[in-house]
Order: C-alpha cells, then sequence, then structure tokens
C-alpha cells in the first residue's frame, strides 16, 4: 500500500467514528457544485443532494417518470405550450429563508442566461421573458412551441435562492446581474436540498452535513454526514470496501473488481439494466475524421463481440445511441441494426477513402482510472492495426476531458465516453448529444453539426402527438447512425456496491438520481 493510500485510509478511518456517517467513493473528481453548470454524474450527485428540482423522479416507485416535488402540481394549456406550476408551501433555503415562485423563475432565468450546463434542454423552447411570476406560489412557463420533454427536462431544473445569490454577484456580462452568482457558487451553495456542503475540494473530497431544516424531514437510521470522497485506484477502491472503510463505491469500475467484490458476504453488488450507453466518440470535424468513409473503416474495424465478452461482459450491444431501455420505457422496439465487426468491408471504405493509412494518427482519451475505458481503448488500438492506422491512447483527468470538449480546437480525435440518460425521454441521447445547440459538453465530442437532423430534432421536440414524436426521433436516430459520429459500443449493466446494511438503494435509469443520500438507511 503506498502512503497516498495510506494516508486515505486512516482519513476514513478517523471519519467513521460518528454514528450515520456514510462514505462514498467515486473514481471522477466533482467538476462543479453549480446547478446551472452541472453535466457529468459526479457534479450532478452534488447538485442532487444540495438542491432540490423543480419535479423528481419517482424512485421509489421505480420509475423515472417525474412527479412532484419543489411543484406540488401543474397545469398545461391545450395547446402544449403554457404550463402552470403551483409551488409547494414552507420549504425553506439553507439560509433559513422561504423557497418562492421567484426563486424558480429565477433559476430558470439564471440557467437560460449562462447557456451552459443542461440550459441547451430549453434552447429555442422558453424565452426569459416568458417566464412569468403569478403570486408567491405560481409560476407560468410560456413556451415559444409544444415541447413534448418539457416536463421530464424539468428533473434538471435546480431551484436557487435568489436574495442569496444577488447579494454575492460579481461584476460580469449579466447587466444588473453580474456573473449571476458563479464565483460564488463555485464554492458555495445557495439550495434547499437535504445537505448542505461543509467542505469541497473538487479532486479530493465533497464534505455534506444534513440540513435539519429540509423540508421532507428526517427518520431515524438517515445519513447526517456524507465524505464523498475521490479515489480514482480501482485497487484501492476494493480494498477500502472491503475491509469497511467506505460504504459504497460508484459504477465506473470494471466487471472484474465487482465480481471480486460480490464475495466478500459483507457486501451487495447490485446489478440492473441501464439506460446507459458506452460509445467511442470520433470528432467528425477535424480530418481524417471529418470523412464519412474514414469513420465508417473504424467503426467496422472494432471487434464488438470481444468487447462485450471480455471487457463489459453482460452487456447487449448497443443499437445506435439511444439506450435499448429509453425505447423500451415508450413502448418502441429500437429501429437500428448495430454495427457489425467485418475487416474485409472496412478495409474496402478505408481504400474508398482515398487517405492512405499510414498518415492516419489518431488520440484517444479517456479518463484517469478508467480502466474499462482503457481496455477498450487497447482493443481498438489493436484492431485499427490491422488497417495501419496507429492510435495513440491518453489518460487524462475527467476534469480535463470536460474542459477540452468545451471548444473545436480542443476537443479530441476520440474519446471513450459513457453517457447515461439525463432525463426520461429519448431526446437525451439525441437532442443532448446531437443538435449543434448541445454542443461544448463531453457529449457532443463528435461535433455532429447536420441541418436535415437539427430540423427533424426541432419537429419532434414540437410534436405533441406521442407516437408521431416518436416517430420523428426514430427517422433522427437513423440518420445520425448513418453518419457514423460514434462508435456505438454497448448497453452495460448498471453495477454498484455498498455494504449490506445500507437500505434504501434503488436504480431507475436516469444519470445520479440514484445517489441521493437522503434516500438511504443505515441498519447496523
Amino acid at each position: 500500500m503506498n502512503l497516498k493510500t495510506l494516508g486515505l485510509v486512516l482519513l476514513l478511518l478517523l471519519g467513521s467514528a460518528v454514528a450515520q456517517e456514510f462514505t462514498y467513493l467515486e473514481s471522477q473528481e466533482v467538476t462543479v457544485i453549480d446547478p446551472a453548470l452541472h453535466t457529468d454524474e459526479s457534479s450532478l450527485h452534488a447538485v442532487i443532494n444540495m438542491y432540490d428540482p423543480l419535479v423528481y423522479p419517482k424512485v421509489q416507485e421505480g420509475l423515472m417518470e417525474p412527479g412532484p416535488h419543489v411543484a406540488e402540481s401543474w397545469s398545461v394549456s391545450e395547446d402544449g405550450t403554457v404550463y402552470s406550476f403551483k409551488i409547494r408551501q414552507g420549504i425553506r433555503f439553507h439560509d433559513g429563508s422561504e423557497l418562492k415562485a421567484e426563486d424558480v423563475a429565477f433559476s430558470m432565468q439564471r440557467l437560460l442566461a449562462i447557456q451552459k450546463g443542461f440550459s441547451w434542454l430549453f434552447a429555442g423552447v422558453l424565452e426569459s421573458e416568458n417566464i412569468k411570476v403569478v403570486d408567491d406560489y405560481t409560476v407560468e412557463f410560456k413556451l415559444n412551441n409544444a415541447y413534448a420533454p418539457f416536463i421530464p427536462s424539468l428533473t434538471q431544473l435546480f431551484i436557487v435562492n435568489k436574495d442569496l445569490i444577488m447579494k454575492n454577484v460579481e461584476d460580469g456580462e449579466f447587466g444588473d446581474f453580474g456573473d449571476y452568482g458563479q464565483a460564488f457558487l463555485r464554492d458555495n451553495d445557495a439550495g434547499s436540498g437535504p445537505y448542505i456542503p461543509a467542505r469541497y475540494e473538487r479532486a479530493s473530497i465533497l464534505e455534506l452535513q444534513r440540513f435539519d431544516d429540509y423540508w421532507r424531514g428526517w427518520e431515524e437510521g438517515q445519513i447526517e454526514r456524507v465524505f464523498y470522497r475521490v479515489v480514482e485506484e480501482e485497487a484501492t477502491i476494493r480494498t477500502l470496501m472491503n475491509s469497511g472503510q467506505a460504504d459504497m463505491i460508484d459504477q465506473w469500475q470494471t466487471p472484474n473488481s465487482y465480481e471480486q467484490l460480490a464475495n466478500n458476504p459483507n457486501i451487495t453488488v447490485q446489478e440492473d439494466p441501464s439506460a446507459q450507453l458506452f460509445h467511442i466518440e470520433m470528432n467528425t470535424q477535424r480530418p481524417p475524421l471529418d470523412n464519412l468513409l474514414v469513420r465508417k473503416a473504424i467503426a467496422h474495424a472494432f471487434d464488438y463481440q470481444t468487447a462485450l465478452e471480455q471487457i463489459f461482459k453482460g452487456a447487449v450491444q448497443a443499437r445506435g445511441p439511444v439506450p435499448i431501455k429509453a425505447w423500451e420505457a415508450y413502448g418502441r422496439e429500437p429501429q437500428i441494426e448495430p454495427y457489425l465487426y467485418d475487416p474485409e468491408l472496412s478495409q474496402q471504405e478505408l481504400e474508398a477513402s482515398g487517405i492512405d493509412p499510414s498518415t492516419i494518427n489518431l488520440t484517444y482519451v479517456y479518463p484517469v482510472g478508467g480502466n474499462v475505458q482503457r481496455q477498450v481503448g487497447l482493443l481498438l488500438q489493436s484492431n485499427l492495426a490491422q488497417l495501419g492506422i496507429k492510435i495513440q491512447l491518453q489518460e487524462v483527468p475527467w476534469a480535463r476531458i470536460v474542459e477540452m470538449s468545451s471548444s473545436p480546437e480542443s476537443t479530441p480525435d476520440m474519446a471513450a465516453i459513457y453517457d447515461t440518460l439525463k432525463y426520461p425521454h429519448p431526446d437525451s441521447h439525441l437532442f443532448g448529444m446531437y443538435h449543434p445547440s448541445a454542443l461544448g459538453s463531453y457529449r457532443t465530442i463528435s461535433r455532429y453539426d447536420v441541418p436535415t437532423v437539427s430540423s427533424i430534432l426541432e419537429e419532434a421536440r414540437s410534436t405533441i402527438d406521442i407516437e408521431k414524436q416518436l416517430d420523428l426521433y426514430q427517422e433522427a436516430e437513423r440518420m445520425i447512425v448513418a453518419d457514423y459520429p460514434s462508435i456505438y459500443v454497448a448497453n452495460p449493466l448498471h453495477r454498484i456496491a455498498f455494504q449490506n446494511y445500507v437500505e434504501g438503494y434503488k436504480y431507475v435509469g436516469l444519470l445520479g438520481y440514484d445517489v441521493a443520500f437522503y434516500d438511504f438507511r443505515i441498519n447496523k
């Protein structure tokens, strides 16, 4: 055991003396804790536990479907453009003030203005001036047009304390709103959620303390203090779990690690079908990957069966960007046939491209500690060597991958990405990955921008009839898959491990919502 690991073990031992403390191990950094900026799982874990969304998936019922939360009820106009929400009375922010309709309106306006995080959900759908505070507990959104996934998307609208933020704005680009509190929320919170941040160091720890006045109340056995620790070494994570010094670990370990942990009688390893895509994004805007035939050659050179059987163990092959479970939730069968491993076809496509394979030298990035992603990269490297294509594997901190994907200049050639359903609708894996308004995140490393596809996605969003809407999404998916912006590898099994005394864990398929510490109970 190295000194770094020994130090972490000692810290965990010191932090485990008080009842109802909980240690969660995460292998990727908590990149942000601002609910207008979050995009990945670790940052969403932070936001879910510190803030309340307008609506909340029915996790306790085992459903993705959104239900009442901050909004206790809502109504929709016949044409599907006006949504009126009744805000629950008595919700308190962490500073003791009451959450009201004005805070809901401000939270949406802030998200739209900053244009980061999940703001793309509402791009072209809602304008700031069409948000109306009717009274203290009623807010109204008037959409530009009908928008099919509006209610599901509101699971990503987390409510911030307007007054607190306005007291802490700094100079910025938003006029009277300054920087909209971005500097303040870099290290502080303005939420009403069940936990308050006690310490936040992006690369190492997020420590959360119970908010005593949380509106849903508290029961015996609930978690009072959380140590959300970033640990990149897979062997260290196994050691800490096996020794009982960690209560739960993330979903990003290799199947072999979970198999080993399952042999410990004190540990539960839960496996669930996931609404998750694992794919290798290809930057379609940079030569030689801007050539469709090169992308086709690479996609058909990849050995999918080996990846599924030896690396993912239990996964099914992806059939396009939308996870199979996401289509099934809407009663649809996937319309996409999976890409095939076909070395002969791959060679033909590469020859037809007119590009000398000896001139192709690509970079494949994956996050530090991402052993599955590394193994996939090694397999791809071996497969492409048969074509004479060189690929360099680069292990990069997750926060750096997020930063790299924010601009065309720094976006890598290829990246190994897990992409879980962000809200319960196929729009999440289509508009969210392939519409230009979503560009600038790890989800859009392919930098795919095809106007005809964008138009279909926009039409799908504004179609009220659910069957016609889904037809349009499936048409867009067929067009996207024909353009080969990614190597669609797998819909993996979702695996997570926790000590047997942890109760209340439920997985429904939405990113991050399974790690809401308020839902857990400790029964020792």
